[in-house]
């Protein structure tokens, strides 16, 4: 793969980049020889190898001017992470989780239109279409963006390419805050069928592998990588 996407060098703008999948997919990305844009709200607190833009997603006309003429492949990695039961949530809790992963996303890209050629990737979760506690509020807003994703893969069609990754929990700082830290890994591992959870450089490796000329033929999918939670159960051992 690596030899691959150092062969067909395209340029990536990756949004919500400071942090956990972003950061690590851009460290990727600039490895495999990638020109690389960068968006996130805060700066980065060490030096990359690519042209870092602070600014806010939901305010295009802000940084447009930044960003190369072509985008061959854009990656959207925002996304409010709203945890709690039903009779705790409040509508205002619904309304930003569906901005954060929707909204936004549909203004950034109705805004990028005419730069965008080759792919786009979203990032959703496994909670999309797995029901788990305490997950309304994510789930609903992940749901709706990857219904926004599979449409908007047909009105792009055939020059761009649209998808989506929908993680299980990944050992992020976001990931780890939201289940009480390390501790909790060994428990919440042992509930998916391989044992295991993704490490952060996995999700980004699906992602580039998504933009790269192997997957040219994949467009209107939702690829889980989740440790087969969503479509395995094994019995008790």
């Amino acid at each position: 793969m690596d030899s691959l996407n150092k062969q067909n060098s395209i340029t990536h703008f990756i949004v919500g980049a400071s942090r956990g999948i972003g950061r690590s997919l851009v460290d990727q990305s600039i490895q495999n020889g990638h020109s690389v844009t960068a968006l996130s709200r805060t700066p980065p607190t060490e030096p990359v190898g690519c042209d870092w833009i602070t600014g806010d997603a939901t305010r295009p006309e802000a940084f447009i001017d930044q960003l190369p003429e072509t985008i061959n492949a854009l990656t959207f990695c925002p996304g409010k992470v709203i945890l709690g039961p039903i009779k705790r949530l409040k509508s205002e809790q619904m309304l930003e989780a569906y901005q954060t992963s929707v909204l936004d996303a549909f203004t950034l890209i109705q805004a990028l239109l005419p730069r965008i050629e080759g792919s786009v990737v979203f990032i959703s979760s496994v909670a999309a279409t797995t029901g788990l506690p305490s997950h309304c509020a994510i789930s609903a807003a992940k749901s709706g963006l990857e219904g926004f994703a599979i449409a908007l893969a047909a009105d792009l069609a055939p020059k761009v390419r649209v998808n989506v990754v929908a993680p299980t929990l990944t050992p992020t700082e976001m990931g780890l805050g939201m289940v009480g830290g390390d501790k909790m890994i060994p428990l919440i591992e042992n509930k998916h069928p391989l044992k295991a959870i993704p490490a952060v450089e996995e999700i980004a490796g699906t992602i580039s592998f998504l933009h790269s000329p192997a997957a040219q033929s994949i467009t209107g999918q939702i690829l889980k990588v989740d440790s087969g939670l969503s479509n395995i159960r094994l019995n008790d051992r």
